[in-house]
């Protein structure tokens, strides 16, 4: 069964929280591509070869903590989680095909804003404010994906130990 829809504050809030520990991960991650491939920010193929290293980076974090039932230590925190609409975890595919769609609807409109007019920079954050619209509160590529952000019960998250 679904939990309840997280607001969009505390959607907010963990997209504030991961970005916080995303820093670390992105810096250690592109760290170790540049002392690799001894990459200096020039234009060219090994720029194309970072960016695309950056975002499997992200996807693979989180594709691994949105899938199985895992949750990240800001999801944690904030007693959130990823389902599917019936309520069960989503899959590792899921997970992945949730984290295109939500990079592909920033990403268009940046292209738009870019190629067409500024004015369409302003669709930048239309994912998350669709959750403010929508009947369900769930985020565009939640709908897309098939999946929900929802609070986690206290029981589900906290577990017993037995001394």
């Amino acid at each position: 069964m679904p939990g309840p829809a997280a607001s969009p504050w505390r959607r907010l809030m963990g997209i504030t929280y991961e970005s916080i520990i995303l820093f670390g991960v992105i810096w250690f991650a592109d760290y170790a591509f540049s002392a690799l491939t001894q990459f200096k920010g020039e234009p060219g193929p090994l720029r194309h070869a970072f960016q695309a290293f950056t975002v499997l980076v992200l996807g693979g974090y989180f594709s691994f903590f949105w899938s199985g039932g895992r949750v990240s230590l800001p999801m944690k925190t904030l007693s959130l989680a990823v389902q599917t609409q019936d309520g069960g975890p989503p899959g590792t595919a899921r997970a992945a095909f949730r984290f295109g769609a939500a990079l592909a609807i920033p990403v268009a409109a940046l292209a738009a804003g870019h190629l067409l007019s500024a004015w369409l920079y302003l669709l930048v954050p239309v994912s998350w404010l669709w959750c403010m619209l929508d009947r369900d509160a769930q985020a565009l590529h939640d709908r897309i994906a098939g999946t929900r952000l929802v609070n986690q019960s206290p029981s589900k998250r906290i577990r017993s130990v037995d001394v």
